[in-house]
């Protein structure tokens, strides 16, 4: 897996929790994966952008739901997990 952006105080972003916001600070993706973070950017998920982690399925599964600026975004764990971010607070 390569690092784009990693700061040392990085976590995935599917690892937040419904409530947690944080600040995108990286991705981190293989060679495979360049056209889903092509596609990642494009809806607005960008170095610097805050999200909001709004939930989750039942149980904590897939998918979990996202808000960037006014925006919501259904994402698997496994997709949100290449977003590296650093918490900011919680809502």
């Amino acid at each position: 897996m390569r690092m784009i952006l990693n700061s040392e105080s990085s976590e995935k972003l599917g690892t937040l929790t419904p409530g947690a916001r944080a600040e995108i600070v990286g991705f981190g993706v293989s060679a495979e994966q360049m056209d889903f973070l092509i596609r990642l950017h494009e809806v607005g998920f960008i170095v610097g952008e805050h999200v909001e982690i709004l939930g989750s399925a039942p149980m904590g599964r897939d998918p979990i739901s996202i808000r960037i600026k006014d925006a919501v975004y259904a994402l698997r764990r496994e997709d949100a997990d290449l977003v590296l971010v650093r918490r900011s607070g919680s809502a």
